[in-house]
């Protein structure tokens, strides 16, 4: 996806309407594993070694087509507070790591072929 696209998104007044509807709406808790999570601007002040980050993630991936459909990037439905961990397990899972593995559909680590230990 074109950096310009998605950054002028990100940027919008909607964006970030919705951004806080949604994790008002999950209490500032990861969506996933219900860890709270730390916000920009919603958030109590939280040193930077205690935070938890919180992203909120789109269900269908945004990219160059999409990035202006308002009913992918705007709906709530499509939307979850993920923590910065959750966020990565979701866009890494059946990815493959180094030496082998990869994440399954759960997060876990395994081997490919079930050779070796994670």
């Amino acid at each position: 996806m074109s950096y310009g696209i998605r950054r002028k998104f990100y940027l919008s007044k909607a964006w970030q309407d919705v951004r806080k509807s949604v994790w008002l709406n999950q209490n500032l808790l990861c969506n996933r594993c219900h860890r709270p999570v730390y916000v920009d601007g919603i958030s109590d002040y939280l040193p930077k070694g205690k935070r938890r980050t919180g992203i909120v993630h789109h269900k269908v991936y945004l990219d160059d087509t999409n990035v202006n459909d308002k009913e992918i990037t705007l709906d709530i439905n499509n939307l979850e507070g993920l923590c910065k961990d959750c966020h990565e397990l979701e866009h890494n899972k059946g990815q493959s790591t180094r030496n082998n593995y990869y994440f399954d559909e759960d997060g876990n680590i395994q081997s490919i072929g079930g050779y070796g230990q994670p």
